[in-house]
């Protein structure tokens, strides 16, 4: 049953990993666009800006999962390597744990948020005039991934001490 569960988290992770790098390249594009039109044709676009901006929560929320299934999130492990095996696998349920209820926590707020832009009708300040709520779908999507990876790693090192 965890090999299963671990699948389909690890093909959820790889999805929102491509969309980021989908998101990476519409970014890195619409960058180097933008500083050609204005630094060449002397004409800005009204929408790079935004358009940027959305692409960094998506890079940034969607690529989270598969960068903690991967383990190349950001560890500090100075102190912990002067511990015992069992004591540091303690300690990495712990803050697994921690990291788990803030991803639950920011997820479900990140649900409340769309809710209420959905609800007001929030759109861009812009001239594009985008639906906030689309952008704001990463927060929950990217956060709910992440939980699942925080919860498949608290259940792998529970086995691994028992």
């Amino acid at each position: 049953m965890l090999n299963f569960f671990d699948t389909q988290v690890s093909r959820l992770s790889l999805f929102f990993q491509n969309i980021a790098i989908i998101a990476f390249i519409i970014l890195t594009t619409s960058v180097i666009y933008e500083v050609i039109a204005r630094s060449v044709f002397n004409k800005p676009t009204i929408w790079s800006l935004e358009i940027v901006t959305y692409m960094i929560s998506c890079v940034a929320f969607f690529g989270s999962a598969y960068v903690l299934r991967i383990n190349k999130h950001l560890e500090i492990n100075l102190l912990t390597q002067l511990f015992s095996n069992k004591y540091r696998r303690l300690m990495k349920i712990f803050s697994d744990t921690i990291g788990l209820l803030f991803c639950l926590i920011v997820f479900f707020y990140g649900c409340k948020l769309i809710e209420l832009s959905y609800i007001l009708g929030v759109v861009s300040v812009s001239e594009l005039r985008i639906p906030l709520w689309i952008p704001q779908l990463t927060i929950p999507f990217g956060f709910f991934a992440l939980s699942l990876e925080f919860f498949l790693r608290i259940v792998k090192t529970i086995k691994k001490i028992n």
